[in-house]
């Protein structure tokens, strides 16, 4: 064999090996993507589904719940001062009582304003609700949403 048969060789060799080399780098930078995409695909569902738990809990403590939801209380305003002092008389008694005493105490400014609010609420529609929680918000909304779907089906 000559120089230029070891050439040739070698140059075969050498292609061969970068071929290989070039084959190991795309297998394990593939496996290597899928991992990376497979880990973006999760984060994305993670936020998405915080997203929505965010969502729904901003909507019920927005939006309240309505009267036919969970725990609603029929409510009237203590108004004269006979009422005031029998209800004085009653809550001191440490017996249950018709009568509850109430403060609003909210993270803002404007406590006296959503005080003459809630008076108002009562005056007007003589009920009061808690809101509801994100699980109870999420099922009204499936409700609704079959609703709609059920009636314009």
């Amino acid at each position: 064999m000559n120089l230029t048969d070891w050439a040739s060789i070698a140059t075969i060799v050498g292609s061969a090996s970068t071929v290989l080399l070039a084959g190991v780098a795309i297998i394990g930078g593939t496996a290597g993507l899928g991992d990376w995409r497979a880990k973006q695909r999760a984060q994305k569902e993670l936020a998405q589904e915080q997203a929505e738990a965010l969502r729904l809990d901003r909507q019920r403590l927005l939006l309240g719940w309505s009267p036919n939801g969970v725990n609603v209380y029929g409510v009237s305003l203590v108004t004269t001062p006979a009422e005031f002092a029998q209800a004085q008389r009653e809550l001191s008694a440490d017996e249950p009582s018709e009568y509850v005493f109430l403060r609003v105490v909210e993270n803002d400014l404007s406590n006296v304003n959503r005080a003459h609010s809630l008076r108002q609420t009562i005056a007007h529609e003589g009920y009061l609700a808690k809101a509801p929680s994100t699980a109870e918000y999420e099922a009204l909304e499936a409700g609704r949403h079959h609703l709609n779907g059920a009636s314009t089906s």
